[in-house]
């Protein structure tokens, strides 16, 4: 599910890319769904370096457990009888955005757009977007995204330095989008019982 959300958007925002600035962009896939460092300590993204080269790195740096969107169990009723399921684990994850470009300008461009693609459209869903999930497999229904949702998330300085010092990588522009909420659920049953179809109340 991570993967989906995260490719899903990664694909949308080179897709507004490319309709911003057709002229410098319009043939350019220039978004990649990537760590920033290799195991080695080198940078994880090809560039050439003899001509002008620009990425926009997606890459998931934390999650942590949406406690506000947290659900009871789950009831499901299959053929005659009652499934109990464990509620879902819904989870926010917040995303860096890397602009890697050997033309500072150019970076901070590509900034401004991933800035303004987030302005334009914070919530996705499937029902608006029937894109979303179309690299998930159909018969694995835990792969799919119902919708996200899109903040921008500011951290300190402090945590900035402790960020890029953590990732092992040198500092470039970058931006950090918190997206929630995205339910885990596993469908295998907890329990499973007969349904109640009559009340009897006793007069002792």
């Amino acid at each position: 599910m991570i993967r989906t959300a995260l490719e899903f958007l990664s694909e949308e925002l080179n897709s507004y890319f490319k309709r911003k600035d057709a002229e410098n962009l319009g043939n350019v896939d220039c978004v990649v769904l990537s760590n920033l460092m290799k195991p080695d300590g080198t940078f994880a993204v090809p560039t050439d370096q003899a001509n002008e080269n620009f990425k926009v790195i997606v890459t998931l740096i934390n999650m942590e457990e949406d406690k506000v969107a947290e659900s009871q169990y789950n009831y499901q009723k299959l053929n005659d009888r009652l499934l109990v399921v464990n509620p879902p684990v819904n989870i926010n994850a917040y995303v860096l955005f890397s602009v890697f470009a050997s033309h500072y300008p150019t970076a901070l461009r590509l900034l401004s757009y991933i800035i303004s693609f987030f302005q334009s459209q914070s919530v996705f869903d499937s029902e608006n977007y029937p894109q979303m999930n179309a690299k998930a497999d159909a018969n694995k229904p835990w792969l799919k995204v119902g919708r996200l949702v899109t903040t921008l998330y500011s951290p300190s300085f402090e945590q900035q330095n402790n960020l890029w010092a953590a990732l092992g990588a040198k500092y470039m522009p970058n931006v950090i989008y918190k997206v929630r909420t995205m339910s885990f659920i596993d469908s295998e049953p907890k329990m499973e019982a007969p349904p109640i179809t009559e009340v009897t109340i006793s007069d002792n």
